[in-house]
This record gives C-alpha cells, sequence and structure tokens, in this order.
C-alpha cells in the first residue's frame, strides 16, 4: 500500500521552464502532505515531453520502470503517461496511464472507444463553457454509456458551485488537476491543486495499478490543494487569449 500525491491533468507547455516546472511540481505536491508527488501527463498533440524525458534528455535524473507509461524522475516524483484528444464536436477527452496515441477528430464516442480499447483510463475533463449545450448533453451521454471518470481542474473558481454532471457521475471518483495554461506563469501552478489516494501500487508499474485502483477497487479520493479565485480566473482568460 502506497499514498499517491496526484495532479491528475498536467501539461507541460513549450513556455515553461522544465527545471523550474519540476521543482514547483514536488513542492506544491508535499505541501499537501505525506505521499509520492505524481504527475498524471495530458500532452496534446504537437507535445512530447514524456518521450523525450524518458530518453533522458530531463532535466533530473530518470529512472524507468518496467512499462513504458511510467518514470521516475529522480526518486523525488512518478510521472505517468497521458494524452489530451479532442473529439470532432470540439469535447476533450484524457487519455491516462498510456503512452498510446490517439488522432483528433473523431466522433467523441469513437475516442472514448479507442481510448478503452487501449486500455488507458479515460476522462472528460471540466473545462470552461465546454461543457454547455451541445457538447453539454454529449459530455452526459458519454457519461451514462462508458465506463469513464470526470475531471475537475484549478481553474474553475472556487466560489462557482459543483457542476450538475459531477453529481450525477454514474460510476468512479471526480479526479481533481491543475490543467495549467500555456502562460509562462503558469508553470508553478502544477501541483495546487489535486488528490491523493492509497492504493496497491506496483512500483514496477504504478501506472497501471493507479488505473485498477480508479476503476476496478474501491479506492476512496480526497481532494489537496485549492481551485482559482474569480478574480484570478478572469485574468488567465483574459491572458490566455491576449497570447493567442
Amino acid at each position: 500500500m502506497r499514498t499517491l500525491l496526484v495532479d491528475g491533468h498536467v501539461h507541460i507547455h513549450t513556455c515553461y521552464d522544465e527545471t523550474v516546472f519540476l521543482h514547483a511540481a514536488e513542492r506544491n505536491l508535499r505541501m499537501a502532505g505525506e505521499g509520492l508527488p505524481t504527475l498524471m501527463l495530458a500532452e496534446m498533440k504537437e507535445d512530447n515531453v514524456f518521450a523525450r524525458w524518458h530518453a533522458g534528455q530531463c532535466p533530473w535524473p530518470v529512472q524507468t520502470t518496467g512499462e513504458d507509461s511510467s518514470l521516475y524522475l529522480a526518486d523525488r516524483l512518478l510521472l505517468l503517461a497521458g494524452r489530451q484528444v479532442v473529439s470532432a464536436e470540439g469535447v476533450e477527452v484524457l487519455a491516462q496511464c498510456t503512452a498510446a496515441r490517439f488522432a483528433d477528430g473523431l466522433p467523441l464516442e469513437e475516442t472514448i472507444s479507442e481510448i478503452l480499447a487501449a486500455g488507458a483510463l479515460a476522462v472528460l475533463p471540466w473545462g470552461a463553457g465546454k461543457w454547455l449545450g451541445r457538447r453539454g448533453r454529449l459530455v452526459a451521454e458519454a457519461a451514462a454509456r462508458f465506463p469513464i471518470l470526470l475531471g475537475d481542474n484549478a481553474g474553475r473558481p472556487s466560489l462557482w458551485p459543483f457542476p450538475a454532471r459531477f453529481q450525477t457521475r454514474r460510476t468512479g471518483p471526480v479526479l481533481p488537476g491543475t490543467d495549467p495554461l500555456a502562460l509562462a506563469s503558469q508553470q508553478t501552478v502544477v501541483g495546487s491543486y489535486g488528490f491523493s489516494l492509497t492504493a496497491s501500487i506496483d512500483p514496477d508499474c504504478p501506472a497501471r495499478s493507479l488505473r485498477k485502483a480508479l476503476t476496478t477497487d474501491d479506492t476512496p479520493v480526497q481532494p489537496l490543494g485549492r481551485r482559482a479565485s474569480l478574480f484570478t480566473f478572469f485574468r488567465r482568460q483574459l491572458g490566455l487569449r491576449m497570447r493567442r
């Protein structure tokens, strides 16, 4: 049995200083309690940080495992591979605890089916305005039909009410994560919001162990950290739009 301190939605954008990013991730997660700091990546199609670090091109020493989807960094962080996929309808889906790659632009149901068929963890993450209207109905239908999880993120203002989708989910926990934006100021946000869990974790196959704990075991998940204030939310959204 081991306790993991997990940021469940991590991007490593090209505007980040990777050394600063790693130190922030460890520091923020360790502030939350005792356990192994863990990052669940959600790399977009143009990103290849996990593959590059797996090849040893990392600011910290790398220790590989018995699976292709996990790494230990300097015995201080556990890194789990994963991808963010965008469906034809514009719905984001996270394929986590996997080194497999998936195509953008497929229908949502086909996207989810391919992720599950690859043995990955499929997560539908909350996003500002992304669960409204037609896309919101698609998310609700997918959550009712498929064995998927839902994800929260640090960008959801702390004063906003709990999304109805979280309350009506069929099975499994809601996985919090930071979902850092492509702004240099966001490189130190990683690890400030996430979750902890204690489960049977095989040190040689931690991605597979975590996936099993979240989908087949009755494993309690405890949220860690805090979400953004309403002021911070609007400031970040403005910064992102100005950058674009």
